[in-house]
């Protein structure tokens, strides 16, 4: 009998183990909004810990999150509430914990093309001009603090475009605010133009962004590292899932 206790006391230990590791293999596709929004790239994030230039792999070990930026220390636990909330806790911040929500968009608007500038800047963000298409073709032409001199064609996978159309609606970008915005310190003014069917054009000039609206300057001006990245492991459109 006592044997047959120990069985059983083992089996459960063995059954919420098994549910915990279930939980931390949860798909973090997507875009996560709250205190400092992260879009995920399948294997690269922008940095949740710190507000610091590029796309990063990360890994989860556990419940720990390991961003890999080579210039800033970025571990923290992370903590899966549900499948659609997370709290991340900032081993490097006093163990500060942060709160997102998974934004999901179901059938977004597409865009036929849209094309980047981007503007003064301080730091080392790259100056550059991009255009996409609706299939996902990048003509990128970088200028200073660029990577990639001169002009260059990607093509993008199908995650990246579906995130891209969820952003844009995540920020209503067709009620982009006319008032002037004070610029958030290290950015810059960027032009962004984006074409939909239908002949609707949405034209952003010398535009700033606060709030919601500079997670757009957060990734477009990041956006050289993201191809970098893409190209080194040949995603393109033919070979990469959609987001759900």
């Amino acid at each position: 009998m006592k044997n047959l206790y120990l069985l059983f006391f083992s089996m459960i230990l063995l059954s919420c183990n098994n549910r915990k590791g279930e939980a931390i293999k949860i798909n973090l596709n997507g875009i996560w909004y709250g205190e400092q929004t992260i879009l995920i790239q399948d294997s690269v994030m922008t940095n949740p810990f710190w507000d610091s230039y590029g796309f990063f792999y990360f890994s989860i070990k556990n419940d720990t999150l390991i961003v890999e930026d080579p210039e800033l220390e970025s571990v923290g636990k992370i903590d899966f509430v549900d499948n659609n909330h997370i709290k991340i806790i900032d081993f490097q911040q006093n163990n500060y914990i942060r709160e997102l929500e998974r934004v999901t968009i179901s059938n977004p608007r597409k865009f036929e093309y849209l094309n980047f500038e981007s503007g003064d800047v301080e730091g080392r963000l790259p100056f550059f001009n991009m255009h996409i298409d609706r299939n996902g073709l990048v003509t990128y032409e970088g200028e200073l603090y660029s990577e990639l001199k001169g002009k260059q064609n990607f093509q993008l996978d199908t995650l990246t475009l579906n995130q891209m159309n969820q952003l844009f609606e995540m920020v209503d970008i067709w009620n982009y605010p006319e008032k002037e915005f004070l610029p958030v310190t290290g950015s810059g003014e960027i032009n962004l133009t984006i074409k939909y069917p239908g002949h609707e054009i949405i034209k952003i000039e010398n535009g700033l962004f606060e709030g919601k609206y500079f997670i757009l300057q957060k990734v477009f001006n990041r956006f050289e590292s993201l191809l970098i990245k893409k190209k080194a492991h040949n995603i393109t459109l033919d070979t990469a899932g959609g987001l759900e």
